[in-house]
């Protein structure tokens, strides 16, 4: 039976900012010295050297990358061989790239950590002895270890200066007040909370038009910020002066900084599509492939495409800027790759049923609710593909004498070509945050991916790959007078593949001869296999039973494509009595995609034989 043990890491950057530890690699070692079990990680952790390392390697028993979170997930299998993990005491390393910390390439740096020795507290589930451990690597140590990678942090939140309200969704920028010339340091978009995170190297600022000279004269940068919005729009630009103030110069490999803006909402008076769920299409997105570029939110990660219902994000106001008296009305359409040249409105199934809503604004109308007088209440505005709409720029009606219970909907159903009026009552000046649900999986509904033929053990004969999709975002203040119409420039572009992923499992002992399911197996199981998806996170075997026997390492993988098997399949010996008593036995192929819906990801899908001995 399998030992499964995870958690999550993280790092302290100062006081108020904690970092998840995203694409490192945790390792596991049989303890050397158990009586350190007793010590607190800050009295054991320390850098090892690459010798170190290599004197290690054959105590080494599984090994894991973290995930955009910083969860982790290490599973040790079990053996017949004697130096088989048995459940006790191990030490915790933690690997550490710069290229994957930082996320940016053409960075050096590699280095390994020793955490601390633990005895898990294991506990018997289903899928094995499961232990978590969760660790937070604190101030000093980390600012320590990215020193060692020539790394170097800013870790921020924006906030609207007079209500102190976190702002999301703008662009933030740093710089190096240099002598002759300012450095650029990186720039990063606000997420949830306002939050922000820049990485950047000691190449980054000591870059100057005298390579022979060097104008840093102290240790580190002197940094000033500029704060706009996602179509460039200023909302903060601070100068050299701010770099050289006290507390922004010569900073140090972790900085942490509060920038406010005096007005975060006036830019958005222009209307303007910006994010697919929580990815900003501009800055999240490679405008290429359709794959995100990170994490987001702790939502996948590199290389993640998207899948079923996605919320098209952004802002559109009440009326048109320039202009007050005309209303304002905006429209989604998507364009297939197979068919380039047709732009297709997003309305009707494509949004959702006449159950199915997303709420795209709010606003604040007198309603009586518990029979206590008429009372200003926030009623949701929501967007439904079908049914029947509310009068629109008037309250609710009545459904009869007070109370009148739990307030209703607002319901806007778009027309035929997808147009949205944006109602006039709607507060913050119109609708900001999610516009439109766009159900990916019933444009493109692709499904399963087993043509007849295909047999566990056997590669697939049609792997099945997704499409690049691209998104327009349209306003008018007349839908049926195109000149009124107003296309944003900057359009969205993400990769869809609603396959699912092709998880096939069989027993050689079941295919040939006359054996059966129902037969009991003596002395070998052949497990035929195969599992692929285009964007295949991460696949594994494994054999569950209250029998408990020791398992030797089964395959697994992670990355696209995934793998098969091969007839006769991977061979396990069963024949030992004792490992392997009578009992029942399950083998499980488990399979989770690279796909998210921009805020929630594909979740792990198994497939189970079982057996008797």
């Amino acid at each position: 039976m399998a030992f499964i043990f995870r958690g999550s890491l993280c790092a302290s950057v100062c006081a108020n900012c904690t970092l998840p530890l995203s694409n490192v690699l945790v390792r596991l070692y049989r303890a050397e010295d158990a009586k350190l079990t007793a010590a607190a990680p800050k009295l054991t952790q320390r850098i090892l050297s690459e010798a170190e390392v290599a004197a290690k390697a054959d105590r080494l028993i599984g090994e894991a990358h973290t995930t955009a979170d910083g969860g982790y997930e290490v599973i040790v299998n079990q053996s017949s061989d004697e130096s088989s993990y048995d459940g006790g005491p191990v030490e915790i390393d933690v690997r550490f790239i710069a290229a994957d910390l930082s996320q940016r390439d053409g960075v050096d740096g590699t280095l390994q950590v020793s955490l601390t020795v633990l005895q898990p507290s294991w506990r018997q589930r289903e899928q094995g002895y499961i232990s978590v451990w969760n660790h937070c690597l604190s101030q000093r140590f980390w600012c320590q270890l990215l020193e060692q990678l020539d790394l170097w942090i800013i870790c921020g939140q924006v906030t609207d200066c007079e209500t102190q309200q976190p702002v999301t969704g703008v662009k933030v920028e740093a710089y190096d007040a240099d002598w002759l010339q300012d450095d650029y340091l990186g720039v990063a978009t606000t997420v949830g909370g306002g939050q922000f995170h820049i990485w950047y190297t000691r190449a980054d600022f000591e870059t100057t038009i005298f390579p022979a000279i060097d104008l840093e004269l102290f240790g580190g940068p002197d940094l000033y910020f500029r704060v706009s919005t996602p179509g460039g729009i200023p909302l903060l630009e601070e100068s050299q002066s701010d770099g050289r103030a006290s507390g922004r110069e010569d900073v140090g490999h972790c900085f942490c900084v509060n920038l406010c803006v005096e007005e975060p909402v006036a830019p958005f008076e222009n209307p303007y599509f910006y994010q697919v769920g929580d990815f900003n299409i501009a800055a999240d997105i490679d405008t290429t492939t359709g794959l995100t570029l990170h994490s987001k939110g702790s939502h996948a990660g590199p290389n993640y495409g998207f899948f079923s219902e996605v919320k098209l994000k952004g802002y559109c106001p009440k009326t048109l800027p320039l202009d007050p008296s005309k209303v304002m009305h905006y429209r989604f359409l998507y364009i297939d790759p197979a068919a380039p040249a047709v732009e297709v409105p997003i309305t009707g199934d494509l949004i959702g049923t006449a159950t199915q809503e997303v709420v795209v604004g709010a606003r604040v109308v007198p309603w009586d609710q518990f029979d206590t007088g008429l009372t200003d209440t926030y009623q949701d505005i929501v967007i439904r593909g079908s049914g029947i709409a509310s009068t629109p720029d008037l309250p609710p009606p009545f459904p009869g004498p007070p109370p009148h219970g739990p307030i209703p909907p607002h319901i806007l159903i778009p027309d035929a070509d997808g147009w949205v009026r944006v109602d006039q009552l709607a507060v913050d000046n119109g609708f900001q945050g999610s516009l439109m649900r766009f159900r990916t999986n019933k444009a493109f509904p692709d499904g399963s991916p087993v043509d007849a033929g295909d047999t566990a053990g056997d590669p697939p004969t049609a792997p099945r790959n997704g499409r690049l999709v691209t998104i327009i975002f349209e306003t008018a203040t007349d839908p049926t007078d195109p000149l009124t119409y107003d296309r944003q420039l900057l359009e969205g572009k993400i990769y869809v593949n609603n396959w699912r992923e092709m998880r096939l499992l069989d027993l050689q002992q079941f295919v040939v001869g006359v054996s059966g399911s129902c037969t009991p197996i003596s002395n070998d199981v052949n497990i035929n296999y195969t599992v692929d998806h285009e964007l295949l996170h991460s696949w594994g075997l494994s054999i569950i039973s209250a029998a408990s026997p020791t398992v030797p390492p089964l395959p697994s993988g992670t990355g696209p494509r995934g793998a098969n098997s091969g007839i006769p399949g991977f061979h396990i010996d069963v024949s030992d009595s004792t490992n392997w008593p009578s009992c029942s036995y399950s083998v499980i192929l488990t399979a989770r995609r690279s796909l998210t819906t921009g805020e929630t990801d594909d979740d792990a899908d198994n497939t189970r034989v079982t057996f008797c001995k």
